[in-house]
């Protein structure tokens, strides 16, 4: 399915620093984790709303999520991720650095939001890591598992920031809502329906992925292929990734 993508207003600090760059930046892999409880027809969301002092999309709500770190590649984990969701990251990425971007959102999660998803069972090592850490001093691995790709975005040419951002989508019947809290890099953090949703600021990536979510949780079982969104030209364009994977 095609999603229309809304042209992106950018801030006067976002302006001033993208004509300040001597050439394109090239885009860093990243992670964002769409975290879910309630009916699949109008669940609740984990989301936040990133503060005014950030240069890349202030004071806006987003899911938590950020970019890939070099520990994400080596920490031990449990669970595995689904053929679907392999198949899919690995199209782009080697097999680890598959492993890594969703063990990125992993850790983003519990960076932003204070939710640990891991199963109750102590890391075969130290991972000497502060937020992974965190999961080894609370006696939990990571877990890989109900974690499945849904779509992925690139930020635009001439932005002074780019991503490479893999959106996932997990299941969280089990999980306390009160289990989350603020964050440096989000305030305001908390379960919202797609009601609440709708009056909250949004950046365009977030409400196109808000839709590309609706679409995925009204379906029996994951589709083959992803939305990706991503610039050609002047517009934005949303089509299936991988292109060359066959269809349910």
């Amino acid at each position: 399915m095609k999603y229309n993508v809304k042209r992106v207003e950018l801030t006067a600090k976002e302006k001033a620093l993208r004509d300040a760059l001597p050439r394109a930046v090239k885009p860093k892999k990243a992670a964002t984790l769409l975290l879910w409880q309630g009916e699949r027809d109008n669940p609740r969301i984990l989301m936040g709303q990133r503060a005014g002092r950030h240069d890349f999309m202030p004071d806006v709500y987003v899911f938590p999520g950020g970019r890939v770190d070099r520990g994400d590649s080596y920490v031990p984990y449990t669970g595995d991720l689904s053929p679907r969701t392999e198949t899919v990251l690995e199209a782009a990425n080697s097999p680890r650095q598959a492993r890594a971007i969703v063990l990125a959102a992993v850790r983003e999660t519990w960076e932003e939001t204070g939710l640990m998803l891991g199963r109750s069972t102590k890391m075969s090592r130290n991972p000497r890591h502060e937020s992974w850490q965190a999961f080894y001093d609370a006696g939990l691995t990571p877990d890989l598992n109900g974690i499945e790709v849904m779509g992925r975005a690139t930020t635009p040419p001439r932005r002074h920031k780019r991503f490479d951002t893999w959106f996932f989508a997990r299941e969280c019947q089990d999980v306390n809502l009160d289990a989350v809290s603020d964050s440096r890099e989000l305030l305001n953090v908390g379960w919202f329906t797609f009601d609440q949703i709708d009056n909250l600021p949004l950046h365009t990536a977030t409400e196109t992925m808000l839709r590309v979510m609706r679409d995925f949780l009204s379906q029996s079982r994951p589709p083959a292929r992803v939305t990706y969104i991503r610039k050609q030209g002047k517009a934005f364009i949303s089509d299936p990734f991988p292109n060359d994977s066959p269809l349910d």
